[in-house]
């Protein structure tokens, strides 16, 4: 990959130190690499088969650490540097410091109510980490009306959007739990991982490898723009399919899907492709997200094709594996590069502290995802026992170091971030 030296677009040179809500980007980057801790712990425990079957609880638990405590305790860091450039008001940073706390804080308490096993706790713990997720997608609106929007923003408010949609079934499935009253349609438990996984994150993903790879030339790609709204669009429809269980929208959802990701294809094979995978940078790991953001919208495209073709009687008869692959295709694959990609940016001026590790992570994380999610799609349960330990102890490695790399004191200045020509 050749890089560019010269002065970058803002949205493409960030410094941790001179960014007016830095300290709200770190708290909650360390904030959900605490969290993250506790998903690989389970997920070792469980891939390793040594204490038997978990609880329920427990892989909830592991489920919503993940997706609530590393990822979107993450994706509030990333709207924080996304939408906040700039000067910020004093008003508007006040705001974001108690959001971001509050964020530290009830996501973790959530987190435990799931471990807990009580239904009352789950439902009134997800009360307030509701209104955070309303509280940040309202800031960054407000802040769309000040700032330029880019395709990266637009995808970023797209998620956030999804995210609300997704959490507003989980919260009144576990008001539904709680109260013992069933008021949900029977498609609510396929609907909330569903646009999840496939709306939500297939959204941040992609708003993270347009920031990375598109150089921000000051005008809105119309491509760009398409290959953000089908998929968007195509969330909301697998929300609707689901819920009401109408096979018809999901064959929708998958012309949409297919559509953005052929767009996203075209746009992104050429700067992936220039990408050095032995080099020590963050562009490894954007590559990484944005090769399996296909590989997701090619497994979900699977699956729903062979549910409209019979292969499957239903999809919720699905095996359960299939979409564990899809959850770690997502969850790994794209998320935690994507992550952790944009983590190795934040600590970079501290990359001297053990830089082998950059390398650990890398191809630990990644060949044991890789391993782990083939034998989930061929239900070769036996190279779980192979893949799992490589890929947990890599991730817990890399928290180590990006934790003491990030505590690290340091001068004020500006960190360059190289992007591929």
């Amino acid at each position: 990959m050749v890089p560019n030296q010269a002065v970058l677009p803002s949205s493409q040179y960030w410094s941790l130190q001179s960014n007016p809500l830095r300290t709200d980007i770190r708290l909650l980057f360390q904030s959900a690499m605490l969290v993250f801790v506790i998903t690989v712990a389970i997920g070792i425990l469980n891939g390793l088969h040594l204490v038997g079957q978990l609880s329920q609880d427990v892989l909830l638990t592991h489920v919503h650490a993940g997706t609530l405590g590393w990822i979107t305790l993450s994706v509030f860091a990333v709207s924080l540097w996304f939408f906040g450039e700039g000067k910020a008001p004093t008003g508007k940073s006040r705001y974001v410091r108690i959001m971001s706390i509050l964020a530290a804080v009830c996501i973790p308490l959530y987190v435990l109510a799931f471990l807990s096993g009580n239904f009352i706790a789950r439902a009134v713990f997800g009360f307030p980490v509701l209104l955070l997720m309303i509280g940040f997608f309202g800031w960054i609106v407000a802040r769309s009306l000040q700032i330029r929007l880019t395709v990266a923003r637009l995808a970023l408010l797209g998620a956030l959007f999804t995210l609300i949609v997704g959490s507003v079934i989980g919260v009144l499935l576990q008001i539904q739990f709680a109260t013992n009253n069933a008021f949900l349609p029977a498609g609510a438990f396929a609907a909330h991982p569903a646009t999840q996984v496939v709306g939500y994150l297939l959204l941040v993903g992609m708003a993270i490898s347009e920031w990375r790879f598109k150089p921000d030339t000051g005008r809105l790609p119309r491509a760009g723009v398409i290959q953000i709204a089908f998929p968007f669009i195509a969330g909301l429809v697998l929300t609707i399919g689901t819920l009401l269980n109408n096979n018809a929208l999901l064959g929708v959802n998958v012309l949409f899907e297919l559509i953005g990701i052929f767009i996203f294809i075209v746009r992104f094979t050429r700067p992936v492709l220039r990408v050095s995978w032995l080099a020590r940078t963050s562009d490894r790991f954007f590559a990484f997200s944005a090769i399996f953001i296909v590989v997701n919208v090619a497994i979900l495209t699977y699956l729903i094709v062979a549910t409209l073709t019979g292969f499957y009687a239903s999809f919720q008869v699905v095996p359960p594996w299939l979409f564990f692959a899809l959850d770690h295709a997502m969850f790994i694959g794209v998320m935690s590069n994507a992550l952790f990609g944009l983590i190795l940016i934040v600590t970079e001026e501290r990359r001297s502290f053990w830089p082998w590790a950059d390398d650990v992570l890398f191809w630990g994380m990644n060949f044991g995802m890789v391993g782990f999610v083939i034998s989930l799609l061929l239900d070769a349960r036996i190279l779980e026992r192979i893949f799992t330990p490589i890929m947990g102890l890599s991730i817990l490695l890399a928290l180590l170091t990006y934790t003491l790399r990030m505590r690290g004191s340091s001068k004020p200045g500006a960190v360059e971030v190289r992007v591929g020509a």
